[in-house]
């Protein structure tokens, strides 16, 4: 009797059993590291500080006619070094600008932190006309015993203010002081106004784009 050889079918067993017990190998990975950096910055605000129009000290003497006086005060240039000239009109009998004072000068406004280098941005100037005035005892002058009803008008000296390289630039603020007529002994003294102009400087931002 021929007995049927298995042989073949486990050789074939074999083999699978051999192949399942052998782990699939993972294909390798590369792998790479980079430094990511963070930067931010700080810029300062536009901000503008102004002194004060001062239009002198002058001699008027009392007196019930001839009209009011006007001292009107004008600059060279619109910056810092823009000289300023008092000139007195109207009536003009006896006035004339006191010694030993400090001189009329136009007020100086000082911007910083522009963004607009090398450029002029605009200025206006509010509330700045009809200014009354209360005593003040600058310039060592003695408070009036009796307050005479000056005003005055403020103006800007020009348009607009140069920014310089630094961001920076200034500007002058000018003005007519009208004196009443009517002067008598206890008007002398010093003045101040009872209320400040607003003074505005508009500075745009500028966009910078990287292509």
């Amino acid at each position: 009797m021929r007995v049927k050889s298995n042989l073949p079918l486990m050789a074939a067993v074999l083999a699978a059993t051999t192949l399942a017990a052998v782990p699939a190998q993972a294909q390798s990975a590369d792998a790479v590291i980079a430094s990511v950096d963070a930067l931010a910055g700080l810029s300062p605000v536009l901000s503008m500080t102004c002194d004060e129009v001062n239009f002198g000290v002058w001699r008027i003497p009392t007196r019930t006619t001839g009209g009011t006086t006007s001292i009107t005060l004008t600059v060279s240039s619109n910056n810092a070094a823009g000289v300023t000239t008092a000139t007195p009109g109207g009536n003009t009998t006896g006035a004339g600008l006191a010694a030993g004072y400090l001189p009329p000068l136009a007020a100086t406004c000082t911007v910083s932190g522009s963004n607009n280098l090398s450029q002029t941005i605009q200025t206006a100037i509010a509330g700045a006309t009809n200014l009354s005035f209360g005593p003040s005892a600058h310039n060592n002058l003695s408070v009036p015993a009796t307050l005479a009803s000056m005003r005055a008008d403020l103006a800007l000296a020009g348009t607009g203010v140069v920014i310089n390289g630094s961001g920076t630039g200034t500007f002058r603020i000018v003005g007519v002081l009208t004196v009443p007529q009517n002067i008598v002994t206890g008007n002398y003294g010093g003045y101040a106004t009872l209320d400040a102009a607003q003074v505005l400087a508009t500075d745009a931002e500028i966009t910078t784009t990287t292509p």
